[in-house]
């Protein structure tokens, strides 16, 4: 086993990678079992059928030229593997630049083609027998396309051809006829197309069980990014109820709380005050409440409740404080159109925000400022006035506040230095 890239387990062995080595193996088999039984008749059927008495002499010779022979076949099928063909075959693109390359040519050119030659012509002379070993030339000019470019091979077959006619007149005494001339043309070019057609089909499907390998590991590495993926869904979505609860339970808490803390101040000595700090209390309550009910009907449900942005902000900021801190609203009117989800976003950071400014600032003023002239982005800024603070890490509601904009885009800042208040800065492109 190894693992992908990101850390998935990948089989290093997949269904088609087994297969191909299969098929390989197989391949070799056949080619070794054909070459075997090729040569054990061009050794057995001269003796068998031979037409004049044997001469000691050459029938040693004869012997030590097969052994020759299927030496260097053997050979030769181990060293022909960058045409995907032989006894030891590999994948023919990584055999390409094979140090055998040389060796390959040299043992084709010196020992395997002449050795058949002879071999021929010396059972010839030694048998008078020539029939069915004409079919080892077949074989040498089969090899010859798999060993030279095309252009090469061509040539080394027309080569093969003037030199057996050559060996022929020189074995009978007479030149060949043309019948036996064309034929034998004929059936070494048809040799060589179909070890070329052999050799092409070889290589097509060592390719196309390359590429299904790939597309196994390629399918495995999409599973294991798509379960990333979902996990990462999983997490963005509990961040996201996470700060829906923060930003409902946690904002309508701390203004009831507030209320009520007022209310009980005042209790003693302002009945009526106090009464309506707690109607107040219970309006935010009823509020809150149906905001629950709303998150868990649908996370995805708008707090503006269908009103425009402008006038769910000035009603927040509203709602947000009693009558002894100063709250100034400001428009800057424009195009308000944008998504749906830039308008919540927008809203819960101003309800974060000053949910902040309640809890921390012990300001007197308030000012919340959305600015729409710009046809690009929205921005929404909101001050205060109080104590401020030496930095802006915060706790989890600005990392919410950040989230929010980050995930839409956006930009947001925070300015404020002890004594000198806090203020927020939103840009979210429309």
């Amino acid at each position: 086993m190894v693992k992908s890239e990101i850390g998935a387990p990948v089989c290093e062995e997949t269904g088609a990678g087994a297969e191909a080595e299969r098929v390989e193996r197989n391949n070799n088999y056949i080619f070794a079992i054909f070459g075997g039984c090729l040569m054990l008749l061009s050794l057995v059927l001269p003796f068998a059928y031979a037409k004049k008495e044997l001469s000691a002499g050459l029938t040693i010779l004869q012997v030590l030229l097969w052994a020759v022979f299927c030496a260097a076949w053997l050979r030769q099928g181990y060293l022909v593997e960058r045409a995907g063909i032989g006894f030891n075959a590999g994948d023919a693109a990584l055999k390409s630049e094979s140090p055998s390359r040389l060796q390959e040519i040299l043992l084709f050119l010196l020992v395997f083609g002449p050795s058949c030659f002879a071999y021929i012509y010396v059972t010839q002379l030694n048998t008078a027998y020539f029939g069915f070993n004409y079919v080892l030339m077949f074989v040498v000019a089969g090899f010859a396309t798999l060993i030279f470019p095309l252009w090469l091979a061509a040539a080394y077959l027309l080569y093969q051809c003037l030199a057996w006619v050559l060996v022929g007149r020189v074995m009978w005494g007479g030149w060949m006829n043309l019948a036996d001339v064309v034929t034998m043309i004929s059936g070494y070019f048809f040799s060589a197309m179909m070890f070329y057609i052999f050799r092409r089909e070889r290589n097509s499907r060592s390719r196309a069980f390359a590429l299904s390998v790939e597309l196994d590991r390629a399918n495995e590495k999409l599973r294991a990014f798509s379960r990333q993926v979902e996990e990462l869904a999983a997490t963005q979505e509990r961040n996201r109820i996470a700060r829906e609860i923060h930003d409902t339970i946690g904002h309508s808490l701390t203004v009831v709380n507030m209320q009520l803390e007022t209310a009980k101040a005042l209790l003693s000595s302002d009945r009526e005050k106090a009464a309506a700090f707690l109607d107040k209390a219970q309006e935010v309550t009823k509020r809150g409440l149906a905001e629950v009910r709303s998150s868990v009907a649908s996370l995805r449900a708008s707090p503006l409740d269908g009103m425009p942005l402008h006038r769910a902000l000035e009603a927040l900021l509203k709602s947000s404080f009693g009558p002894a801190i100063q709250l100034d609203f400001e428009l800057v009117e424009g195009d308000e159109a944008m998504p749906a989800a830039s308008e919540s976003a927008l809203y819960r950071c101003a309800q974060e925000a000053l949910t902040n400014v309640r809890k921390h600032a012990d300001a007197s003023q308030v000012s919340l400022r959305l600015d729409l002239s710009e046809r690009q982005k929205v921005r929404l800024e909101v001050c205060d006035n109080g104590k401020g603070c030496s930095g802006t890490s915060g706790g989890f509601g600005i990392m919410g506040i950040r989230e929010r904009i980050q995930l839409l885009d956006g930009e947001v800042s925070f300015y404020t230095s002890p004594g000198n208040g806090f203020r927020l800065s939103i840009s979210l492109p429309r």
